[in-house]
């Protein structure tokens, strides 16, 4: 039940949102508005205020504003035409149906900041001093000669107290050959590497990493960990006899090779040994025994001026992730299988509802940017397409056929549900394995 209400909540600020976006904006401009629809399909309540019917109807998924004249085609009454949507200037046509996506937009960035105020969970360790927990074989930080245990005292000159700072340098210098000092031993040296991210475990900069002991926080079904009768909060001690004292070191032993191994376990202080074969997943090219990392955090709150720093980075970095999305899978490089639909977006809603009111405001935050910036692609059907029409309008001096964007539409509206099948039958199948 908590589920399916955070999903119905979720997706109803989103849509009111965007549809309200629509209605202030034609509003203003003068066009009247017929209905304010909550959902499509039969309506379930109506109320008519004015002009306007306003309507909550039995599909959720989505919503629409019925204006004055908007159907191409539409009969509009002798004394209606000055408030018809087709009569309108196309600036004014492009403002109202770029509004909705705007909106969401504009929820997304208001939530962001509103998010990072109230405090979100962060690694423990960044506030730990900057030791070195792992040194990845063949990585820039082993060339430069460091080492397990060693202290990162500056960079380039400035000091570090803690991971923290450690990264924030580095960020502020990517893939340029940076001068780190540290201490070893009570002995300093300084040594040039480029610090470029490691894509393994997010916090790796040039293969090294803060300590992080190889303990399990969860552990997936159907893969030879769960099969072995592996536990949360289980630690791996040693893997085939060598010790471990890191997670990224079990990780690069687990993926060597197939073969089977031997691997120590503590678990309420008592050790015992396991043996496991790992599998070979052929969408992450790696072994795997289906465990995930157990990470330590605490809540950490901003004030109101970095938080908005925070909250629009966060916009900037999700919006960029998305665009990658859609590229790889245009390329190829992403398979669709990866993307989720209703079902799944019902789940993390429902995960978010559970654990609080910042995840849920997160999962919002972000659905209603994804929602804003795939709206305006110019996809027939979307709001983007209709604006690229509008901007064809616009060269052309007159609009296109109603016979060609009515294919147009028909088109976009064959990819949309071939889309909504797919990603509903990834949520099915991904729901069963």
């Amino acid at each position: 039940m908590t589920t399916l209400v955070s999903f119905l909540i979720v997706l109803g600020i989103m849509i009111l949102i965007h549809e309200f976006g629509h209605f202030a904006v034609a509003k203003l401009s003068g066009v009247g508005v017929e209905r304010f629809s909550l959902g499509f399909g039969p309506r379930l309540l109506k109320v008519k205020k004015g002009e306007t019917e306003y309507c909550l109807s039995a599909i959720p998924f989505g919503g629409y504003v019925k204006m004055v004249g908007e159907s191409s085609g539409e009969e509009v009454k002798d004394e209606d035409r000055s408030r018809s949507f087709s009569a309108k200037p196309i600036l004014a046509r492009v403002l109202i149906v770029a509004a909705g996506s705007i909106m969401n937009l504009v929820l997304a960035l208001i939530l962001f900041p509103l998010i990072f105020m109230m405090g979100i969970e962060v690694p423990a360790y960044l506030s730990y001093r900057p030791e070195v927990g792992h040194v990845a074989s063949l990585g820039a930080a082993e060339k430069a000669g460091l080492k397990k245990g060693d202290v990162i005292e500056e960079v380039d000159g400035k000091a570090v107290k803690t991971w923290e700072g450690l990264y924030k340098i580095v960020a502020m210098s990517p893939a340029k050959p940076l001068s780190f000092k540290f201490r070893r031993d009570g002995t300093l040296f300084v040594r040039t590497m480029v610090p470029e991210s490691s894509g393994d475990m997010g916090m790796g900069i040039g293969g090294f990493y803060p300590p992080m002991p190889a303990r399990i926080g969860a552990v997936s079904k159907g893969y030879p960990a769960e099969k072995s009768g592996i536990k949360p909060d289980d630690l791996i001690k040693a893997v085939d006899g060598e010790p471990v004292t890191h997670w990224a070191e079990m990780q690069e032993r687990v993926r060597r090779d197939g073969k089977e191994k031997t691997f120590l376990i503590e678990r309420e202080g008592a050790d015992f040994e396991v043996r496991m074969t790992p599998t070979y997943n052929a969408e992450a090219k790696l072994y795997l025994i289906g465990v995930m990392q157990r990470e330590e955090t605490v809540r950490r709150s901003y004030g109101f001026f970095e938080s908005i720093k925070l909250g629009m980075g966060k916009a900037v970095e999700l919006t960029v992730f998305l665009f990658a999305i859609i590229k790889g899978l245009i390329v190829g490089a992403y398979s669709i299988k990866s993307l989720g639909g209703p079902i799944m977006i019902a789940q993390v809603a429902g995960r978010a509802a559970e654990s609080g009111v910042v995840d849920i405001l997160s999962i919002l935050a972000f659905l209603s940017l994804q929602l804003g910036i795939i709206n305006l692609l110019p996809i027939p059907v979307l709001d983007g397409g209709h604006l690229f029409f509008f901007v064809i309008e616009w060269v052309r001096g007159r609009p296109l056929s109603e016979r060609i964007i009515g294919i147009a539409q028909q088109v976009g509206m064959a990819l949309l549900i071939t889309l909504m099948v797919v990603v509903t039958w990834n949520d099915i199948m991904r729901f069963f394995d």
